[in-house]
Parts: structure tokens; sequence; C-alpha cells
């Protein structure tokens, strides 16, 4: 048993096509992934299509969610759905705002850097974009493009970011929003990369009893210690433990990095076990 449970396509930021993507699993010899596409459950019936029996797909979804303090800032926080019912009104009304959400964002911020003197169109974008939803890798590729950086990273800081003075704030569900939808779609909700913090396991906890259900352990950016102190918690607390790479395919001179998070065999067949108890 090969995995990989968190891989991306171009129907949102990821380079590959779900066929690409399919074909490139198959390559590696993984024999089960997910495609975890932002807002959106656009590829996963073109990847089971691809995939012609030769690997298992589990049809999922990652919500980009905002998590909004008393103090009046927010942060972003990522769902990730499993086993979901791709035709839950509920799930797809909810994506449907999402991407209409973060068209708006885009728009308003091409306003101000047009104000600004910035060459920037939304055509441009679009183009980047190809068939996928609009994310900031499509973005700051487009300002460097248009020569308004020399670098993705130098465009985010500069032009994206927080700290930017051309930020614009982004409207998005809350992680209780999309854990609901997932939940209703008849799947379970796990939080992606959740990352350092050491506030973290205290907000996965509040998020447990709004029906959290999991907890992306095996993550690219997490390291070997922090892998198994999330293991460990979610043990304890009686959580799925998920994780996958996180590929969005290769990036010019960047490689792909699909498979090469997968999950230990014992630990993968409780994730696939886990898609029969959320639908009892």
């Amino acid at each position: 048993m090969q995995t990989d449970f968190h891989l991306h396509t171009h129907h949102s930021d990821g380079t590959w096509s779900p066929k690409e993507l399919v074909e490139h699993a198959v390559k590696l010899k993984l024999t089960h992934i997910a495609i975890t596409d932002h807002d959106t459950t656009n590829g996963i019936n073109e990847a089971i299509e691809a995939a012609k029996g030769r690997l298992e797909i589990v049809a999922a979804v990652e919500i980009n969610t905002i998590r909004r303090e008393p103090d009046g800032t927010h942060k972003d926080v990522h769902i990730l759905g499993y086993f979901i019912d791709q035709s839950n009104e509920k799930l797809q009304n909810l994506l449907s705002r999402q991407r209409q959400a973060r068209q708006d964002h885009i728009e308003k911020l091409v306003a101000n850097l047009n104000a600004a003197g910035q060459p920037i169109t939304m055509e441009m974008i679009r183009s980047c974009a190809g068939p996928g939803a609009i994310g900031k890798a499509h973005i700051t590729q487009s300002m460097v493009d248009c020569g308004m950086a020399e670098s993705i990273m130098e465009a985010y800081e500069k032009y994206v970011s927080k700290e930017s003075p051309f930020y614009v704030a982004r409207e998005s569900a809350s992680p209780q929003e999309a854990i609901a939808a997932i939940n209703d779609s008849g799947g379970f909700a796990s939080i992606a990369h959740p990352g350092k913090s050491p506030e973290m396991l205290t907000y996965i906890l509040d998020l447990k009893n709004d029906g959290l259900a999991g907890v992306e352990a095996f993550h690219r950016m997490h390291s070997v210690d922090l892998v198994r102190q999330y293991i460990r918690f979610a043990n304890r607390n009686s959580l799925i433990v998920t994780g996958g790479s996180d590929c969005h395919g290769p990036y010019r001179e960047c490689k792909s990095t699909a498979g090469s998070i997968a999950l230990p065999k014992d630990i993968a067949k409780k994730f696939l076990a886990s898609q029969y108890a959320v639908k009892l």
C-alpha cells in the first residue's frame, strides 16, 4: 500500500490535469490517492475516469477558511474533507461561495494595483490560471511576468502579504462552516498542515467539538518530531491521522513531490477504514 492523500490539480492551483496526476501516481506505484483541490471538486471524476481501476481515488477537497479572532485579526485555516459526496448541496453551495469570494478578492487587489499604476490585469491572471480556480500562485506569477517583481516571493511580499499597502482582506467561510458542510456530505473533516504553533492543539480540540474528526500529522512542512507529536495527540483524542505531500505538480525547476509523504501502512488502513465509519 502506497498512498498520498493530499494532492492538487489544475482545477485549483496545481500544474497537472487530473489525468496527468493519475498517470504520475501510477508510475510511482501509488495504490491510493486523494484529489484535494482548493474549494472545488471538479477534478475528482476526471481522476477516477483516468485511473481505470489502476489505483483508488478518494473523493476529497481542501477548503480555505478564515479563523476570526476576538481582537479582529484573522488566520488562515485549511480544512480537508475526505470521502465526501460531491453531489451534496450544502457542500457545493459553500464551495461556490468560496470561489466567488476568491474572485471578488482578486478583483479588488487588481483595482488597487491599477490605481497605483501597476500593469497587471485580470486577463493576465486568468491566462496564468488556465482552467483552474485562481490562486495566489497565479497572481504572483502574473506579477513577475509583467515586470512588477523579479520573483514570486518578492511579488507576494510587495503586493499580496498583510504587510503590503495593497493588501486586501479575503472573505471566507469559517472552519466550523466547512466542517459542517463536509460532515453533511457524509465525509469527515481534518485540519490541514496545522504546524507547530503552541496553541494549535487547544484549537484542534475546540474544532473537534464542532465536528472535526482528523488531523494532518504527515506533511512536508512538519518535522519528524512534530509528526510524532500529532500522532500521539490524535491517538489520545480519538482523531483520525491524515497526511500527504500537498503536491501541486512540478513547477519550473521544482520537481513533483507526489508520493513523498506516505502514511505508514497501519495508519493508512485506519484512514481508509474511516470511510465506512462515517457512513454508519
